[in-house]
């Protein structure tokens, strides 16, 4: 039996070490009740798994409110408010009342009453002991220690798939599935080198002691449970606080992460490959510690700045967006922005036309519906597409945001 240490959580999983003392012990016990821990091939997938899921053991609660579940009856939010209070919690996230009443039965049924209530108290599954036993039940439910036997990548897929999509065969990638299969080699690394040798594997699985009971819908795929990667959040208030700039698209960081997952996700990816971080933790780490990666990575989201506010918003309200966030550069901000420059070419044209209508330049004779169709669509576009966007006017989208 490997021995679920905080040393070697650090070293498999990359947490910190005050988050590696807080789960250790509780992970260890779980672990061990599941069988999970009885080989490497098994805690390595299951460790990696964990990374992903909760940024590194960082979060034990879905970022979003859980609104976007309210009304789901597959997931018995059969009540108002159902959705934020049952949004996804623990380390893999258990999302929905009728899961958290699910979890609640079958872990009282192997552990007795002193399991808590979860549909009554849904943070209970905040708490560090029932965040990691809601993780391991979650492994054990969906036969994972099957799949992780195999010690390979293709296993790694197959488990990323089950957790991510409820599917081990699913033909659609987990989210983050280079993440997964990244952090399943850091932490089967780690285990090689704990030299603690494997116990015989005895099942210690709820099915093997439980009498059956009526299955449960299970929970859902993790691409709506989690809306934020949990690696990103973690990553993200890191990058804001080392480079400001980002604090304009993303205020605090992790908070308004979940408004702007699309923007998050690629702000993380930018500072990954500048750096050549291995991981999203990895680079936030490195631009804190090491100056030159900082500078490196702040010229780097400068130079895709655009691309990032696009990201965000979208359209013509991402690209405001941009210009927003360059105007605190004063000229230079002005400058740097793509839509100035995209106006400075255009307004010319109008110009030119109206010139050349009135007979100022060029030698083209033109008829008064030939005049009033051109100015009209010439002028009335150029015009009217540049106030609408720096005036906010152009589209009730903008009117909104404005």
């Amino acid at each position: 039996m490997i021995r679920v240490l905080p040393d070697l959580l650090v070293r498999a999983t990359g947490c910190t070490a005050e988050r590696a003392a807080t789960f250790a012990a509780d992970l260890d016990g779980a672990c061990t009740r599941y069988g999970i821990n009885a080989t490497p091939a098994r805690l390595a997938q299951f460790l990696a798994q964990l990374v992903v899921e909760s940024g590194a053991l960082r979060y034990v609660r879905e970022i979003a409110d859980g609104s976007a579940y309210e009304g789901r009856a597959d997931l018995g939010n059969t009540e108002p408010g159902d959705g934020p209070l049952y949004r996804g919690r623990g380390l893999i996230q258990t999302t929905g009342r009728t899961n958290y009443r699910a979890l609640r039965n079958r872990l009282r049924a192997t552990m007795g009453p002193t399991v808590p209530d979860f549909e009554a108290d849904p943070t209970q599954l905040e708490r560090p002991n029932w965040a990691a036993w809601s993780a391991a039940y979650y492994w054990d439910m969906r036969r994972l220690n099957d799949e992780a036997d195999a010690d390979t990548e293709a296993a790694c897929i197959r488990i990323g798939r089950a957790v991510n999509r409820g599917n081990a065969s699913s033909s659609r990638p987990a989210n983050h599935e280079a993440e997964r299969i990244s952090a399943w080699r850091r932490a089967r690394a780690a285990l090689a080198d704990a030299k603690q040798a494997p116990a015989p594997i005895v099942d210690r699985s709820t099915r093997a002691q439980a009498a059956p009971q009526p299955e449960t819908p299970a929970a859902p795929a993790q691409e709506s449970a989690m809306p934020i990667p949990a690696f990103v959040a973690a990553a993200l208030p890191m990058l804001v606080e080392s480079i400001p700039k980002l604090g304009r698209l993303f205020g605090s960081g992790s908070e308004v992460a979940e408004r702007n997952v699309k923007a998050a996700e690629l702000a993380v990816q930018i500072v990954q490959q500048a750096t050549g971080a291995p991981n999203a933790q990895a680079a936030a780490e490195a631009i804190k510690a090491d100056p030159a990666a900082l500078q490196t990575a702040a010229q780097a989201i400068e130079a895709r700045w655009f691309e990032l506010a696009e990201a965000g918003g979208g359209g013509i309200d991402g690209a405001r967006k941009a210009d927003l966030a360059r105007s605190a550069d004063g000229l230079r901000g002005l400058l740097a922005s793509h839509s100035f420059w995209i106006a400075l070419a255009l307004l010319p044209l109008v110009y030119i036309v109206v010139l050349s209508i009135i007979g100022v330049v060029g030698t083209a004779t033109w008829s008064d519906d030939v005049r009033a169709s051109i100015a009209g669509l010439i002028v009335g576009t150029i015009v009217g597409g540049l106030m609408g966007y720096y005036f906010g006017q152009t589209t009730s989208r903008n009117r909104s945001s404005a």
